[in-house]
């Protein structure tokens, strides 16, 4: 009986270890393809090396970065945004560094809209706490515009860029980045 005990506690540690060995190797191999899936504003896939990650994130700061953001799975935004969100109204994420919030389409999974007020994103030379003027210099005339409520809507790479702005000054003062204007 001893020697049955002793046979199976045997082979269940060598199943142990190969199991072990056969992880460390796959993890191994998909650190040596340097490769992640990045999904674009059109939510079509790509494969990119972890240099191109790296030079997109020095990009944060701009209308492109968060532009491919929209579409991304809610753990795929918590991962390129590297910070822990707060949960907002309507099942939205607050990223309190980057300064943005998101929306979820109807699923609850997938990004259908951004918000900020971060002065420091560059929207093709425009930038928030700027003119109105200079979002419709770098984006040409608004698809929809509502001076009463003061906002205006640019198209950008088949997007909805909906800038709000104080009807006084003219001046910018939050940006949506969305799918589409409901």
């Amino acid at each position: 009986m001893k020697k049955i005990i002793m046979i199976c506690i045997t082979l269940l540690l060598s199943i142990t270890m190969i199991g072990c060995t056969n992880n460390q190797e796959s993890n191994e191999k998909k650190d040596n393809t340097n490769q992640d899936t990045i999904i674009s504003a059109e939510g079509s896939q790509k494969e990119t090396s972890k240099e191109e990650v790296t030079i997109s994130d020095n990009d944060k700061n701009t209308v492109e970065y968060y532009a491919k953001l929209i579409g991304l799975g809610r753990e795929e935004i918590i991962d390129a945004m590297e910070e822990e969100p707060t949960v907002i109204d309507e099942g939205g994420l607050e990223f309190s560094k980057a300064d943005i919030r998101v929306w979820f389409i109807e699923d609850g999974k997938t990004v259908d809209q951004i918000f900020t007020q971060n002065s420091e994103i560059d929207f093709n030379g425009a930038k928030i706490g700027g003119d109105i003027e200079d979002f419709k210099k770098a984006y040409g005339e608004p698809t929809a515009e509502d001076a009463g409520s003061a906002y205006s809507n640019f198209d950008y790479e088949s997007l909805v860029l909906h800038v709000q702005y104080d009807s006084n000054t003219g001046k910018v003062i939050a940006v949506y980045l969305m799918k589409e204007w409901k």
